[in-house]
């Protein structure tokens, strides 16, 4: 229930890059059949389970976490509600029934909005803050308007007029 870049960036910065999507068998269903699904979830599942307890045991995690974090989930989805991570009620509902899991570690949900710091010029700039000779970035690898939340149409600004920037910037090496 939210931009992919924002899953990306949360799950890097708070998560250390850990996560999984957990899903019951109906959303699942119905995930697949909209003409608009993302590709990534087009393919299996990296476990599937009966119960919350085996899909649990199966993706190798401490007895009782996703059991507590399903209980807890589905106690106030009841309501419509989801205290935790706050998705509209329109989105929220229990998990029922088989269960799939998909490993999302490593894969940071999205991306990860921003990436390489820059000057004004584009130039990539080094871990001391001094530009790395010769490395230019622009758009959404960089550090630009969209690194503390993603902002609508700003990729079109981030892309054109760095890469114009870093296209000047380059010319006069």
């Amino acid at each position: 229930d939210t931009y992919p870049g924002r899953i990306g960036q949360a799950t890097l910065i708070q998560q250390e890059n850990q996560a999984f999507l957990v899903i019951d068998e109906a959303s699942y269903e119905a995930g697949l059949a909209t003409e608009t699904s993302t590709p990534f979830f087009r393919q299996p599942p990296t476990w599937a389970a009966e119960t919350v307890a085996e899909l649990e045991a199966d993706m190798g995690l401490p007895t009782l976490a996703l059991q507590a974090t399903v209980d807890c989930y589905n106690l106030h989805a009841a309501d419509g509600k989801d205290p935790l991570l706050g998705k509209k009620p329109e989105w929220v509902r229990p998990l029922r029934g088989s269960l799939a899991a998909f490993d999302m570690r490593g894969f940071t949900a999205g991306f990860t909005l921003g990436g390489l710091r820059t000057d004004l010029d584009s130039r990539v700039l080094h871990v001391s803050g001094e530009p790395i000779p010769g490395l230019f970035a622009a758009g959404r690898c960089t550090s630009g308007l969209c690194a503390g939340g993603y902002v609508s149409g700003a990729s079109l600004g981030d892309g054109s007029f760095y890469g114009r920037r870093a296209g000047v910037a380059a010319a006069k090496n």
